[in-house]
């Protein structure tokens, strides 16, 4: 599984980190490789999410194009929001 970042998603990391949230690629790595739910998005893109304490979760917009996983964009997400 090879997983590409793109120059958004690297920005959006940076600037999640500097709003005091500490947020790694091997997070984003694990929400993608095991998600507790996954949905579809626009533009046949899926979105991963996880778990990052209590009251927040990540979410990861990515594409998978023959085995290669590209993550668009990341987000953190209040969990009651998007849990079942």
């Amino acid at each position: 599984m090879r997983i590409r970042f793109t120059r958004h998603a690297k920005f959006k990391i940076t600037l999640i980190n500097e709003h005091g949230f500490p947020l790694t690629t091997g997070q984003i790595i694990d929400a993608i490789k095991c998600p507790e739910f996954v949905t579809n998005e626009k533009f046949g893109r899926m979105g991963a999410y996880r778990s990052l304490d209590r009251a927040h979760a990540v979410r990861v917009i990515y594409e998978e194009h023959v085995g290669i996983f590209t993550v668009v964009t990341v987000m953190i997400v209040r969990r009651m929001r998007y849990e079942r």
